[in-house]
């Protein structure tokens, strides 16, 4: 399982399970419901149900850009390369993880199906329509990211074919009426009422929002945390290439593709590419709330999961299979093509498969909660003194009281300075940080002792070094009171 809001959500799935209803902070509480509904239907633990649902998600993410794509052409080549680019372009660091924003980023392509099938003259079926329905009162409870970007595809739906009646004929644009984006901000009214009789603060929280509008974008958040590394040229080029290597060497061909169709426009006449002309405006809009995403000033967020959840990701697999049809198998279909296609289909997967996982390459530790942390945290919370400081430097400790669904349980936290403030001539500890009556703990899990000496970014930021740690061991004021492979803690006082 994962660490930080993985482990929040995890203890939200045992919340459910043991008490059949939500926990008091759970405002999108969707993905829960069904890790949930899986622990329990099928009797297995809910640390385990965590493996279980990244994989269930990831497969309705490949079923949905595939039914998705096979609603806009039906040639066979075009779907089969659709599949193969589902599981190169999609896989990427965060969906491996529970947790909603990712789960959910892979159930949207369904839903656009959803939509398609609903919109779709010879597809608006009762069916269909039943399904529509259903999926959209459901779409409030998953995330506000997902929210945020259906409400945009409503609009565009609905605005571009009331104003512009005749383009959108032309472009096979399907028209959306009013009242699907009714529905949606119904729903989206129900959730609100919803969680805020759930929270009882809504005004607290509304006000804290309010607050925080005007702060810096995305963008310049990013990039002030990448100038605080001193990235070389050669680092960034490596840090790019990793990361969006999978979307740029795709984008070339994107963009020969509608090279080759803007001096050749008669290849519209072909049956397999009637609708490549809506697909590629709905790449561009779905670039276009990418970008909303990253630079808005009302609506900031973690950096690494903006940059690494790419809505456009969702044109971007179609118009990738249409590209590669247009340049290479629209004449013929020769072993030659398809070979010559497999190719480029492997390099690229070969390429982007080093930004997979974390690793010190692309700056990520690796997320991965072990049991030896866990147990040993279940044991410090059996015998720690309530009333003790607890001293910590990096890790969100706090997070395993949402893993034993011991939200409402706080401690008294306190975050160590740069080198928990040893300075060349201290090396006590108690002096430095707490009272000389104060009764603490320090917890080092072994993530966080290597986090300042394998990543390099957190290397050039210097906030650790391996000498702090040993200074903490040989530290007269502090007795270790437990140790295991990945987690040691220390007391004040020897128990």
């Amino acid at each position: 399982m994962g660490r930080a809001d993985d482990m929040s959500y995890i203890g939200e799935y045992l919340h459910i399970t043991n008490s059949g209803h939500f926990a008091n902070w759970d405002i999108y509480p969707a993905s829960h419901i069904i890790g949930s509904s899986i622990s329990i239907i099928s009797g297995i633990e809910v640390n385990l149900t965590s493996f279980i649902i990244p994989i269930l998600f990831s497969f309705l993410f490949i079923t949905g850009i595939y039914v998705f794509t096979r609603q806009l052409s039906h040639d066979s080549c075009v779907k089969a390369i659709t599949i193969a680019s589902s599981f190169i372009l999609y896989l990427g660091i965060y969906n491996f993880l529970n947790v909603p924003h990712s789960l959910f980023f892979a159930f949207t392509p369904l839903y656009l199906f959803v939509l398609y099938s609903y919109i779709d003259k010879k597809e608006n079926s009762l069916p269909f329509s039943i399904v529509f329905v259903l999926m959209t009162l459901f779409i409030p409870y998953t995330h506000p990211f997902v929210v945020f970007f259906v409400i945009m595809l409503f609009l565009f739906h609905t605005v571009f074919n009331s104003f512009f009646v005749q383009e959108g004929e032309k472009l096979q644009i399907p028209k959306l009426k009013f009242n699907a984006l009714m529905l949606l901000l119904i729903s989206f009214l129900c959730w609100f009422i919803y969680q805020g009789r759930l929270l009882k603060s809504l005004t607290r929280l509304f006000n804290a929002y309010i607050n925080q509008i005007g702060r810096d974008p995305t963008a310049q958040w990013t990039s002030e945390k990448l100038a605080q590394i001193h990235f070389s040229l050669y680092d960034y080029l490596q840090l790019v290439s990793f990361f969006y290597g999978r979307y740029i060497f795709p984008t070339v061909f994107l963009f020969l593709g509608a090279l080759i169709l803007y001096y050749k426009r008669n290849i519209f006449k072909n049956v397999a590419l009637r609708n490549y002309q809506y697909l590629f405006i709905l790449y561009i809009f779905f670039l276009i709330i990418q970008f909303i995403f990253l630079f808005n000033p009302i609506i900031a967020h973690q950096p690494d999961r903006i940059m690494n959840l790419n809505v456009m990701v969702y044109g971007q697999i179609p118009l990738f299979a249409f590209s590669l049809y247009i340049i290479f198998l629209r004449r013929s279909k020769s072993f030659y093509s398809i070979s010559l296609i497999c190719l480029i289909l492997t390099s690229i997967w070969t390429f982007s498969f080093f930004g997979c996982f974390d690793s010190p390459r692309v700056y990520r530790t690796n997320v991965a909660l072990t049991y030896n942390e866990v147990e040993g945290m279940d044991w410090f919370y059996d015998v720690k003194n309530d009333n003790a400081f607890i001293g910590v430097p990096y890790s969100q400790i706090y997070r395993f009281h949402d893993l034993f669904d011991e939200r409402d349980k706080k401690d008294n936290l306190k975050n160590f300075p740069d080198h928990f403030g040893y300075s060349n001539n201290s090396h006590n500890i108690e002096e430095i940080n707490f009272g000389q009556d104060d009764n603490f703990y320090v917890i080092v899990l072994t993530i966080d002792e290597l986090l300042y000496q394998e990543i390099p970014s957190y290397v050039a930021v210097g906030r650790y070094y391996k000498s702090d740690f040993i200074r903490l061991r040989s530290d007269m004021s502090v007795n270790k009171i437990y140790d295991s492979m990945n987690i040691e803690i220390f007391s004040s006082h020897m128990s």
